[in-house]
């Protein structure tokens, strides 16, 4: 199950289960998820959610912007276990030590019948 780790300073503050099905809010405003309590962080600033395959970071548009491995989100980006997020003075590390996802299980049964053929269009 993919996390992320909370740190100011070197220390970690705080560690949060990610859902699939449910997008964690960060930000100084009270109804985030994770509330962080920084001048240099927006009220709505970023949101982490599940889209598809990956887990993605999006910057919602905050005044200091959000950094994935040092640059600057200019709208969302693919997490990769042990990427690190800026936001203030905050770093948030995300973690997915596991390399299959859930759904990958259901692709583990597949019956190669049931796959999708795309034709040959140059017979």
């Amino acid at each position: 199950m993919a996390k992320l780790i909370v740190t100011l300073k070197g220390k970690t503050i705080k560690e949060i289960q990610l859902s699939r099905d449910v997008p964690i809010t960060i930000g100084r405003g009270e109804s985030n998820t994770l509330q962080l309590e920084n001048k240099a962080v927006s009220r709505y600033h970023a949101k982490i959610f599940k889209q598809g395959w990956p887990f993605f970071i999006e910057d919602l548009k905050s005044t200091n912007g959000t950094y994935h491995n040092g640059n600057r989100i200019r709208w969302k980006v693919a997490l990769n276990n042990k990427d690190k997020i800026t936001i203030g003075k905050h770093t948030l590390i995300f973690e997915d030590k596991k390399l299959d996802y859930e759904d990958d299980e259901k692709l583990k049964h597949l019956n190669p019948e049931d796959t999708l053929r795309i034709p040959d269009w140059e017979k």
